[in-house]
């Protein structure tokens, strides 16, 4: 047992998405985002968060978290993140990615929930606060003790659709979106992309050569949703695709892809009088591209909704 209560374990799972992230490669990501955050905590955009906590399987101790979940407290009312919040909705970006990405610094393991009010939900457990020493955030961190009886989080928030999807779609998403679909404020439609579809636009496909490589799982993806679009009779230069409007300005079809602009949803589909966002929850290169097929129901409701 090392100081910070790794334990290493080697087993792994069959049949499932992935194999399960080791608790020792958990703990290692988790001390990665500590050193970050203590090295930035003074410069924007990390000197706006407050609290990091860490909840999940890995704050129960598990020997084999799927992954790492953490909750992100911030100043949500600093001028910068303010207007960085507004442009990025605005643009259909995703306005935590700045802060999600300092964290990181590109590794993956890490599921992040910014501003939640359900802590006491969670029993997420407090890891680093401002004014916090690294050795202090370190030392909270090395107190969560492996616990060979705890297993993964129960799946819970779980509607149909979500089936074989939960690994890809984390529960705070899942309650999002359960919450809005039993609010009546949207609907929920699974569906699954067909591959290798032709694609009559030129102008989208070339749209897409341009931003992913043909052996990305972006493009493979990207390509379906152009094949879907046409098929429902839409022009895909009159879509927004991951980020970035294809050709027009005023697009009311959405596609996202990994839940990047998962937060920008009810305020596209509002704000921006979207008919529909579909979001491809986990890209691959060879499976199956299920998707959800997210739709207004009810425009005051989902205006109000509670997405974070």
């Amino acid at each position: 047992m090392s100081r910070t209560g790794q334990l290493s374990v080697t087993r792994r799972t069959t049949g499932c998405h992935t194999d399960w992230v080791k608790r020792e490669r958990a703990a290692e990501l988790v001390q990665h985002v500590l050193r970050n955050l203590d090295a930035g905590c003074g410069e924007w955009p990390l000197s706006l968060v407050t609290q990091l906590y860490v909840f999940g399987s890995f704050a129960r101790g598990a020997l084999t978290p799927h992954d790492v979940d953490l909750v992100v407290e911030h100043n949500n009312q600093d001028d910068r993140w303010l207007s960085h919040f507004v442009t990025s909705l605005s643009y259909g970006r995703d306005p935590y990615a700045v802060i999600r990405r300092e964290l990181t610094t590109g590794k993956r393991g890490c599921q992040f929930v910014f501003e939640t009010n359900q802590l006491e939900e969670f029993n997420a457990l407090l890891i680093w606060e401002r004014g916090d020493s690294l050795n202090t955030a370190m030392d909270r961190l090395a107190a969560i003790q492996p616990n060979e009886n705890a297993g993964r989080a129960p799946r819970d928030a779980m509607l149909p659709e979500f089936e074989g999807l939960d690994d890809w779609l984390p529960r705070p998403d899942r309650q999002v979106l359960s919450r809005a679909v039993n609010e009546g404020a949207i609907t929920l439609e699974r569906i699954t992309l067909q591959d290798g579809a032709q694609v009559d636009s030129e102008e989208a496909v070339m749209h897409a050569r341009r931003r992913w490589t043909s052996s990305s799982p972006l493009y493979r993806a990207a390509m379906a949703m152009l094949a879907y679009w046409e098929s429902q009779g839409i022009d895909p230069c009159h879509c927004h695709l991951h980020g970035t409007d294809i050709r027009d300005h005023d697009t009311p079809y959405f596609a996202g892809f990994g839940l990047r602009y998962f937060r920008s949803i009810p305020h596209c589909l509002t704000e921006f009088h979207g008919v529909e966002w579909v979001e491809v929850v986990h890209p691959t290169r060879t499976k199956l591209l299920d998707a959800l097929r997210i739709r207004p129901l009810n425009l005051s409701l989902l205006e109000h909704a509670d997405w974070s």
